[in-house]
């Protein structure tokens, strides 16, 4: 059986309290635990890549599961998901859409190699990726996460090889609320 840590990361504002103990529900209540969590609230406003590199050096998981303090997974995420990792390096689920419009948002796609244009992802909530294709990239630049940005993040995991796979499940919640950093309807 393959190791699943949660990487829940949070901001440091009073608003996003409730959110991140919601976030931390969702990790709790999966059908399949993960084997570790670590949770990094972002107090030195060191920015969300700071913060995704410090937690994952905290974890030695063979897979990992991000999670945003304004997301919650559903009970069956990690489950659903563990069930394509002998057939891929990241996997993705699909998403419900909550306090935005669907039409604010890019449509989801069947073609991962798509990502090379355009993130219909929604979130790192609904991914969950091999740590060894994390950590190791033939290409110049940064490592993973060191100049975060979604879309940028996933080219460079297609341009490493890694195979991506969609379970065409919902298992997340791609949460936004209004005044709390989300974005705000």
């Amino acid at each position: 059986m393959s190791t699943i840590a949660a990487v829940v990361t949070s901001l440091p504002t009073v608003a996003r309290q409730p959110l991140l103990a919601e976030a931390l529900d969702s990790v709790y209540a999966q059908t399949r635990q993960p084997d570790d969590c670590v949770i990094g609230v972002d107090f030195g406003r060191m920015g969300e890549v700071a913060n995704f590199n410090r937690l994952l050096a905290q974890t030695d998981s063979e897979w990992v599961a991000f999670l945003h303090d304004d997301d919650v997974w559903h009970p069956d995420h990690l489950a659903v998901c563990e069930k394509h990792f002998d057939h891929a390096d990241v996997v993705v689920s699909r998403f419900d859409l909550v306090g935005r419009p669907w039409s604010t948002i890019e449509p989801w796609h069947d073609n991962f190699e798509d990502l090379a244009f355009t993130n219909w992802i929604g979130s790192p909530s609904m991914v969950v990726v091999r740590r060894e294709v994390f950590g190791v990239w033939h290409l110049p630049g940064p490592q993973w996460g060191t100049g975060w940005n979604d879309l940028a993040n996933y080219r460079r995991l297609l341009a490493a090889g890694a195979r991506f796979v969609d379970t065409r499940q919902v298992t997340v919640d791609y949460r936004f609320i209004a005044d709390n950093g989300s974005w705000g309807a």
